[in-house]
């Protein structure tokens, strides 16, 4: 289950500063920025519709996920300037090793009525 890793398809660095295309492709119903403290820690669950595509704007984030329909897991460290996909059905927690901030596309925008998040603690370092 090797993840998608998805850099930036487009940089662009002048005397004016920084202009990076995080994501060129997909429909995405919610973005969110988050800012997290080193040592925070998002996820422990899954959603069984949504797409997720995850891009740490600074700092650094351990990712550990687990695929719930056979128990495939995969964990390694993202670095800023890195986003990866988190597919419907994978277990997710997002370790923060570094103040951080980021950036997540979700297919799928949040319903109170119908949340889409299943609680599935996973056991990380």
């Amino acid at each position: 289950m090797p993840k998608l890793f998805a850099p930036p398809r487009f940089k662009r660095v002048d005397h004016r500063g920084l202009f990076v295309e995080v994501i060129a492709e997909g429909r995405w119903e919610s973005i969110l920025h988050g800012r997290m403290h080193a040592g925070a820690v998002i996820g422990h669950h899954y959603h069984t519709l949504a797409r997720l595509y995850f891009y740490l704007t600074s700092g650094e984030a351990d990712v550990h996920i687990v695929r719930v329909c056979d128990g495939v897991r995969e964990s390694f460290c993202l670095p800023a300037g890195e986003g990866v996909y988190l597919e419907p059905n994978e277990a997710h927690a997002i370790c923060f090793t570094k103040a951080s901030e980021f950036i997540l596309a979700k297919s799928r925008r949040h319903d109170p009525a119908d949340p889409d998040t299943i609680p599935y603690e996973l056991e990380i370092d």
